[in-house]
């Protein structure tokens, strides 16, 4: 397989979401690989249980951890990537996706990052007192935090997000320019969490309350677009699971 995404074999969405996004945009074919994540000899340093063990050398180009983006496009060089952003990028560019101008990359670039940023922020109120502890084991003060998030700086957020979609146009590419890039599927990707995460009773129903009528619209003509909403609808697409935006 030419594309192949490297990350956990879990039965929820995950960091790696946005790049299947992408990909299913593009009608491109891809593996999942969870091989070898883990251990001493394993592909990601953060999973290699101590310094001395992250010394070897032993992926394609060392990465820490996952999402990993694996290309072996036919007769040209290899790549092998971590961190959301950086993927999306590469595969902006190898799959015709790629802004027309230096402006307007900048754009794309400020898009993503911050929604990986606003995300990441998320999901650090449900892990409030060790954020490499799960949910379940910190439940009350998680609870406390994300409910807290919901009402405060998740707002703040959208607000600034509501303001980049109505400069380019509500249904138009975020970055202003004349077809899609990858800010727009890490976007849809940071609007869907917020909605799955925090529209229910215990939250308020926080995305339905918000007032942000253009990312809602945004985010419906995206998920609009024919391939991802064959991809949507399919049993590939794996649940949230209810407890970090992920």
């Amino acid at each position: 397989m030419e594309w192949t995404l490297v990350y956990h074999d879990g039965p929820f969405k995950g960091r790696v979401e946005p790049l299947k996004l992408l990909l299913e945009d593009a009608g491109a074919e891809y593996a999942v690989s969870h091989e070898n994540l883990y251990g001493p000899e394993g592909l990601m340093d953060a999973f290699r249980g101590s310094a001395e063990a992250a010394v070897k050398d032993t992926a394609p180009f060392p990465v820490m951890f996952p999402p990993v983006l694996w290309h072996r496009p036919p007769g040209k060089e290899e790549v092998f990537v971590n961190q959301t952003a950086a993927c999306l990028t590469y595969l902006a560019t190898a799959l015709g996706y790629q802004p027309a101008s230096a402006a307007e990359q900048a754009r794309v670039d400020q898009i993503t990052q911050n929604c990986v940023d606003y995300i990441g922020e998320g999901r650090g109120s449900f892990h409030p007192v060790n954020n490499k502890e799960s949910y379940s084991s910190q439940k009350e003060q998680a609870d406390k935090a994300s409910l807290e998030w919901s009402k405060s700086r998740m707002h703040i957020w959208l607000q600034h997000l509501e303001k980049v979609v109505k400069r380019s146009g509500l249904e138009r590419p975020v970055a202003g320019g004349a077809s899609v890039s990858c800010a727009d599927f890490m976007l849809f990707h940071a609007l869907d969490a917020t909605e799955a995460q925090f529209n229910t009773e215990f939250y308020g129903k926080a995305w339905d309350a918000a007032s942000v009528p253009g990312l809602k619209a945004y985010k419906a003509w995206m998920a609009s677009r024919p391939k991802l909403q064959a991809y949507l609808a399919s049993d590939r697409r794996k649940p949230w699971a209810g407890d970090s935006m992920m």
